[in-house]
């Protein structure tokens, strides 16, 4: 650590002496050297460290040195700084004469706006103001690098052919310049690849990423390695190809250590993760996953990925049955308000989700079907062959022009194959297409099934204590009574209430009633078993149906819940009440045969207890 600082002030004292010996513009380019060898965050105590006034700086000076913030803060992902810092170099320098750095702080301002909404008619305004201060500039690699990123702003299956053209031109520049960098042919890469995933094409796309990766690779350029590897599992994903994602966030992970001044990389990693996790059908695993991207959501200022990563959390829950949580989760991934609306698919499936969770079925099922109805018209527009004709001539002239300029390196083979890609193209969005139908349909029928099973659930429910309602209770008790006349068991019905209730509610008010007959239902069914019926019949009144269960047993439970509710206080709202309750037992037998006969025998026993005293168990044979 020592020698690290020691270093840190070592180029500081170098740097302040170039400055007091040379103009501020060899300053600058001393700088940005200085800059490039250091951390992002080392590079921006390095900038702040400069002293240099003001009056001393021409006005492309500025721009330089406001582009050199830009991008550190960009690398740092405190985006609203780089935007800022990317405006101010703008200013300087945009009534002057075409310069490159104000071509590059166009473009790197967009780059940071793409980080932040990832919405093409948001960050291409700038790529597109580049590109015509570009081809006004006599700065033919420049000008490859804004032809390359404006591709990527025609991201429709009707607008891909203009992208295509886009990096055909950039192609020719380079192709009579004979020079060709490792981040030119990244770039081009990458834009190939996104305009592919525009047409459906993504095993093409897929191939073009890792092909931009390796190049990036040759230069150690880790964070495009990463976003590259972020690029091949979304493509992974629509191919589901769960083997290649999971190799790619394995890559992502490890990037992750390696370079930990990018805070961001384990959010991303994680998110994909879940995305992977969830597509593969293993739902747990997505929670999982995706909870941890969003406990990382502070790392990144990408307000894209941040929502997205909501609303994947939401159907993660919404398949491990957690519609509560997943309504949450949608909620949230809807107040981004910036959220871009070409995404509409994720929109409208928050949109269900949260119909379904304010009990709004019919608007949630419609909303999914809605889905279903833009996923084909976007698949019938990906299908046009003047869209794939005009991706696949590119993918001609890429091959070309690899094997002209690159010598084969990365040993393609992509020409002749028009006919046979189409037809596999077509018959792989058929096959899509009726996947995500049938993905869709099972979706319904989860959301109408566990619908049903709510609305069964809440008919049979008594919506204070959560134990049988009065209707449930007397069906339910009907048909075990006369399971035990078949099985010729015995079969008890215990009737009981809370003593002296309604000095309780005079005294403590409604609030505190309610909280006695909760507090009283949860201490008797802790002596019940699972398959015993408990029920509430009336304001404090309850009964017990115990199938195979004699006199002398019925008795037992039945003093064990008395002991129980009489043995200690109830705490309620700093509010110490004693409770007992009295209790009537009656047992199958020639004169009570039905639950109705029973519960008249156990009434008069329960009448027995309270007129002699209350908080007493009493047998109905023994008060005849």
């Amino acid at each position: 650590m020592h020698m690290k600082i020691a270093a840190f002030s070592f180029l500081i004292s170098i740097s302040m002496a170039l400055f007091s010996t040379a103009q501020a513009n060899d300053v600058l380019t001393q700088l940005e050297v200085l800059v490039s060898k250091d951390s992002p965050v080392g590079g921006l105590k390095l900038l702040d460290s400069f002293d240099i006034e003001a009056n001393q700086l021409t006005p492309n000076d500025h721009a330089r040195l406001y582009f050199l913030y830009g991008k550190l803060y960009e690398k740092t992902r405190q985006l609203d700084l780089a935007i800022a810092s990317y405006d101010k170099g703008i200013t300087f320098v945009e009534s002057l004469t075409v310069s490159d750095i104000l071509i590059d702080s166009y473009l790197s301002r967009s780059f940071a706006v793409y980080l932040q909404t990832n919405d093409p008619t948001v960050y291409c305004i700038d790529r597109r103001k580049a590109l015509a201060f570009a081809r006004q500039n006599d700065n033919a690699p420049l000008l490859v690098k804004t032809l390359t990123q404006n591709a990527f702003c025609y991201y429709t299956a009707a607008t891909v052919h203009q992208g295509v053209a886009l990096l055909d031109e950039a192609m020719t520049i380079i192709d009579k310049s004979g020079k060709l960098n490792a981040h030119s042919k990244a770039l081009i890469y990458n834009a190939t690849g996104s305009l592919y995933r525009t047409v459906g094409l993504h095993g093409r796309a897929y191939d073009n990423f890792d092909k931009a990766y390796q190049t990036w690779q040759t230069i150690d350029d880790k964070e495009d390695m990463f976003n590259m590897q972020h690029n091949m599992v979304s493509s992974a994903i629509k191919l589901s190809d769960w083997d290649k994602a999971k190799v790619n966030i394995a890559a992502q992970l490890a990037l992750a250590e390696a370079a930990p001044e990018f805070k961001d990389f384990y959010f991303f990693a994680y998110l994909n993760a879940g995305r992977v996790a969830l597509g593969s059908f293993d739902y747990p695993l997505a929670v999982t996953y995706l909870e941890k991207a969003i406990s990382l959501k502070g790392t990144t200022q990408e307000r894209y990925f941040v929502s997205s990563s909501h609303l994947f959390l939401a159907l993660a829950y919404m398949r491990t049955g957690e519609a509560v949580k997943a309504a949450n989760m949608a909620r949230i991934f809807q107040q981004d308000k910036r959220f871009p609306a070409k995404m509409s698919s994720m929109l409208l499936t928050a949109d269900a989700i949260i119909a379904f969770d304010k009990k709004n079925y019919l608007l949630a099922v419609n909303t999914l079907l809605k889905v279903i109805d833009e996923e084909r018209e976007h698949n019938k527009n990906i299908i046009d062959n003047k869209v794939i004709d005009s991706a696949l001539d590119h993918n001609s002239k890429l091959a070309e022009f690899e094997n002209e300029l690159l010598a084969n390196k990365l040993a393609i083979n992509e020409l002749n194959l028009k006919a046979v890609i189409d037809k596999e193209r077509i018959n792989e969005l058929k096959i899509s297409f009726f996947v995500f139908v049938a993905a869709v349909l099972l979706a319904a029928v989860f959301f109408l099934m566990h619908s049903r099973k709510v609305f069964k659930y809440r008919a049979q429910t008594d919506f204070l204590t959560g134990i049988a309602n009065r209707e449930y209770t007397f069906k339910s008790g009907e048909k075990m009574i006369e399971k035990s006349i078949k099985k010729q068991q015995s079969a008890s019905v215990i009737i009981f209430d809370i003593d002296n209730f309604k000095s309780i509610n005079d005294r403590f008010g409604h609030h505190v009633g309610d909280l006695a007959i909760q507090a009283v239902t949860k201490r008797a069914e802790r002596w019940l078993k699972k398959h015993d019926l408990v029920g509430r019949i009336g304001g404090e009144e309850f009964i017990i149906v115990l199938s195979n269960t004699s006199e002398e047993e019925a008795f037992s439970i039945s003093e064990r819940i008395r002991s129980a509710i009489a043995s200690q206080l109830f705490e309620f709202d700093d509010v110490s009440i004693e409770m007992t309750i009295s209790l009537g037992i009656a047992v199958l037998n020639e004169q009570a045969t039905s639950l109705t006969a029973l519960l008249k025998e156990a009434d008069k026993a329960l009448y027995k207890a309270k007129f002699s005293g209350k908080n007493k168990v009493y047998l109905a044979r023994l008060c005849a």
